[in-house]
């Protein structure tokens, strides 16, 4: 089951190059306006992903929509010509080769916008990269494709015109960037892999008419696609907990017209643990804290309200059955041992992960307080609802704290 649901997020990205395959299939057939049009629209979505990528300040898109456009460029300009020239027997190895090792590095880089030193970074090795070839090839283009062609001089094989050298080294960069989306998991690392695949499929099979456009395409709309997530993400999830945030709270109570149950839950003492201990164990608490709650049962969606503050609705369900799985959360938060590390000695990692186990100077527990109200005649408002609930949460609160309160 855990298996499904990390490999879940590759779903939209590969059904998108699902139908660019069966696309190719179909491609001797296409002519006339239509091959105009697919020769010319990843100009076009490459527009878009770069307005949408400095609109949002994110590197990733930006590179991902300027490597996939270069090298659609490239192909289009240097390999509609017999593999037998040297200076396409040069490109095409050169896209073999750098064009996946450029995406995967900008996978492997983590987001922080567009102008963060890892940008920057980033941005000097591809144009130092681009900068060398071309010079390279002006100095000594005879000697240097021969020297390729040691290697990489394209073999043939059926419908392919690869290297065997270059067909392995590709598919190690090609597996290395499979690797970085299974640990690093989510919509937008299953997109930024299946980037590097759309790059790579059509220097695998240059012979299909129109397969360089069709899926320079779909790397396109997969990168937008991917870019949209992550703004959204950035917009209604809390980064810390990596739960919903207050935003997409309100916009599910607005959109709710039947009967539901809602809680809110604080975390008991946590000024004072934040005051003795610091913010950034603090963090990790709220993370601990965070991870237990998405376990909840009952259909129970999850929110962070904001602070120590979680929100808890249950669509359908009235306050005595959502009690009953409050109890759980609230029981299983209790349980968990959290252990604070010596300051000099945390190691890196996700909060939940420098929550949990390992040698450490405390091991505390933490404990929260609930209160619960639901939908009724009296209260039909979801700010109705909430104040209800808040006021369950203080009755919690006077009652000793680690309980829940229906109100």
């Amino acid at each position: 089951m855990l298996q499904r649901q990390r490999f879940t997020p590759l779903l939209p990205s590969g059904f998108i190059l699902l139908l660019a395959g069966l696309a190719c299939a179909f491609s001797a057939r296409i002519s006339g306006d239509w091959a105009m049009a697919i020769s010319w629209l990843p100009y076009a979505l490459a527009a878009v992903g770069l307005w949408l990528a400095i609109q949002f300040s994110k590197r990733q898109l930006l590179l991902s929509v300027v490597l996939t456009l270069a090298g659609y460029l490239l192909v289009q300009s240097f390999l509609q010509r017999p593999i037998s020239e040297p200076l396409v027997r040069y490109v095409y190895t050169l896209l073999i080769l750098a064009l996946p090792l450029a995406l995967l590095l900008n996978q492997l880089a983590m987001e922080r916008g567009l102008s963060h030193p890892n940008a920057m970074t980033l941005y000097s090795l591809v144009v130092l990269g681009f900068l060398v070839a071309v010079v390279s090839y002006l100095m000594q283009g005879q000697a240097l494709v021969a020297s390729l062609d040691a290697y990489f001089a394209p073999r043939g094989y059926d419908g392919m015109v690869i290297s065997t050298n270059g067909l392995v080294l590709s598919l190690l960069l090609l597996l290395a960037s499979f690797i970085t989306f299974f640990f690093q998991k989510g919509i937008i690392a299953a997109g930024l892999f299946c980037v590097v695949l759309a790059n790579l499929l059509p220097l695998y099979f240059l012979d299909v008419p129109f397969i360089s456009s069709i899926f320079a395409i779909a790397a396109l709309v997969i990168a937008l696609l991917t870019g949209i997530k992550d703004s959204h993400d950035l917009a209604y999830r809390d980064a810390l907990t990596g739960l919903n945030g207050r935003r997409k709270l309100f916009e599910r109570l607005a959109g709710m017209s039947r009967h539901y149950s809602l809680a809110m839950l604080d975390i008991d003492h946590f000024k004072s643990f934040n005051d003795t201990y610091g913010h950034d164990v603090g963090d990790d608490v709220l993370a601990m804290v965070a991870s237990k709650i998405a376990q909840v049962k009952g259909g129970g969606e999850v929110f962070r309200y904001g602070g120590e503050e979680f929100t808890l609705i249950f669509p359908g369900m009235g306050a005595s059955d959502a009690q009953t799985h409050l109890n759980d959360v609230r029981e299983l938060i209790a349980t968990t041992p959290f252990v604070i590390r010596d300051k000099t000695k945390r190691k890196q990692g996700t909060a939940e992960q420098r929550g949990k186990g390992g040698k450490g100077t405390k091991t505390v527990q933490i404990t929260v307080s609930i209160g619960v109200s639901e939908k009724d005649k009296g209260q039909e408002l979801p700010e109705q609802i909430i104040k209800a609930a808040d006021k369950a949460l203080y009755k919690a609160k006077k009652q000793g704290r680690n309980c829940v309160v229906a109100g």
